[in-house]
């Protein structure tokens, strides 16, 4: 279904370039670097988690359909990493029945590595506002097709007490879809030969990073720390035009 639809709006956009103007419709590749990111919300009482962007590349084919000397549709079909670091903290409630009734809370620290990549179309639409310089601007689609997920963790304080259960590990769910924006520009060192700048914003949540922290038993509460994350990403690339 996402090769169907994506052949489909690359057809439709290859055909509408046949008559949009006399100006020539270009063909190129785009390379750059993406530092990628995630937002978070956790669920209610939990603290939030603390990120750290992620170095990743970004690169494809790219398109300048010209619909007048100003106005022009720069589709892109890229591939492309997101994700981040991040850390939280959770504490753990061990079997307070089997510890006779001791301190049955421990504190753990995490540290968390998210990998996404995707294959994205950009639609972009770009005002020329001289022969150097154009603002572009337009919707995102990505479509995951690989993720990556790892994890470690250490206690904080006291060990464990001897016979307790570890806490159950920490997992990731991914959403195969993320729709968002990009607002950009670039700059035109020659008419073939370009440098982008843009920064894209999912709307989507891309998946949902999940731990328990206790569970329904004796007495005990089931517990869980979730954190729904969005993509954030700031791109930097450079396109040769044919």
């Amino acid at each position: 279904m996402k090769k169907i639809t994506l052949l489909t709006i690359v057809a439709l956009l290859s055909f509408g370039a046949n008559g949009q103007s006399l100006l020539p419709t270009k063909y190129g590749i785009k390379v750059g670097l993406n530092i990628a990111n995630v937002t978070s919300t956790p669920n209610e009482g939990v603290k939030n988690i603390e990120t750290t962007p992620l170095l990743a590349v970004a690169g494809g084919f790219y398109m300048e359909i010209a619909l007048n000397d100003k106005w022009y549709i720069n589709p892109e079909l890229l591939y492309v990493q997101k994700g981040a670091s991040f850390n939280y903290d959770y504490k753990h409630k061990w079997d307070s029945i089997s510890l006779n009734n001791v301190n049955n809370l421990d504190e753990y620290a995490t540290t968390n590595s998210l990998k996404l990549a995707y294959v994205e179309l950009n639609p972009t639409i770009s005002y020329k506002a001289s022969d150097k310089l154009a603002l572009n601007f337009g919707p995102s689609v990505s479509f995951l097709i690989s993720e990556d997920y790892t994890f470690t963790e250490k206690i904080i304080g006291d060990t464990p007490p001897l016979n307790s259960v570890e806490p159950t590990p920490g997992t990731y769910e991914a959403e195969d879809l993320d729709v968002g924006i990009n607002l950009g520009l670039s700059y035109y060192i020659t008419e073939s030969f370009l440098v982008d700048a843009k920064v894209n914003t999912g709307f989507m949540k891309v998946g949902t990073v999940n731990r328990i922290t206790s569970i329904e038993e004796h007495g005990n509460e089931k517990k869980e720390y979730n954190f729904e994350l969005n993509n954030r990403a700031i791109v930097l690339s450079f396109a040769y035009l044919f």
